[in-house]
């Protein structure tokens, strides 16, 4: 296997012990992550602790089945803000967790709508109220994906200092 990212595990780590000391629960929905997010949680023993699990959403109609609104996908599209924050309502809701992380991405090789190679949108879901953010990443495609995963756990160590 190879090396996981020593970063990215101390972000986990950390995580896991506010998850672990407020009792609090996480799952997360993917696109072009693919899972590597979900992954990089379950490498840390006790991951089930705190970890609920994650949909991997990487087409329209499985995100609308989980719960994104076909409007969205259609107006908006699937790299979107708004895609974001049904992505991570609907995991959040279908998983019964406090906190949800989810990931939509352009990865290339062209711009997509609106949405420029490397545009980035990570929600952070808590208790039915979600923060979208917007990131412009550079890198190749699995570059762009480890990149998600630290920045997805980054806005999440924010997102629990806030609601402490």
């Amino acid at each position: 296997m190879a090396q996981l990212d020593e970063g990215i595990l101390n972000l986990v780590r950390l995580v896991k012990g506010v998850m672990g000391e407020r009792r609090e629960t996480l799952s997360s929905c993917e696109s072009l992550t693919g899972g590597l997010f979900g992954a990089y949680i379950c490498s840390v023993p006790g991951a089930s602790d705190f970890y609920r699990g994650g949909a991997i959403t990487y087409c329209d109609s499985v995100k609308n089945r989980l719960g994104v609104s076909a409007e969205v996908l259609k107006t908006k599209t699937a790299i979107s803000g708004e895609c974001a924050e049904e992505m991570a309502l609907a995991a959040a809701r279908f998983t019964d967790s406090d906190w949800c992380v989810s990931f939509t991405v352009n990865a290339g090789p062209t711009a997509q709508d609106h949405a420029p190679v490397g545009c980035v949108f990570i929600g952070v879901a808590y208790h039915g109220r979600v923060k979208v953010s917007r990131l412009q990443l550079e890198g190749e495609r699995n570059d762009l994906r480890l990149e998600c995963v630290r920045e997805g756990l980054r806005l999440l160590c924010h997102a629990l200092a806030d609601a402490a």
